[in-house]
């Protein structure tokens, strides 16, 4: 994704790029304390496996899969959200 933004701000535009990898450092699937959900397998009501997961079909009809699986935990977000801050804040916003 930096190397897109570089080659979009290479031809003229203004772009910015975020990049959180400093702040999930230690913190993301396996780390200590994590920030990212691994897989998660306790479905939620606006999981639907079967149509989200199409792939896995065969292993979903026998035990499903959460679409929160890979995503961040709250205080994930708000690594993403810091990271995000200090990009606008060199921005001058």
């Amino acid at each position: 994704m930096q190397g897109s933004a570089d080659d979009t701000r290479k031809q003229g535009a203004e772009v910015w790029f975020s990049n959180p990898k400093a702040d999930f450092e230690g913190k993301a699937v396996c780390g200590d304390p994590e920030r990212i959900h691994g897989i998660v397998k306790t479905l939620t009501n606006s999981d639907k496996p079967l149509k989200d997961w199409k792939i896995l079909n065969p292993i979903l009809s026998k035990y499903g899969l959460s679409a929160q699986s890979f995503h961040p935990k709250i205080e994930g977000a708000r690594l993403y959200a810091n990271a995000l801050e200090r990009t606008m804040a060199g921005m001058g916003l």
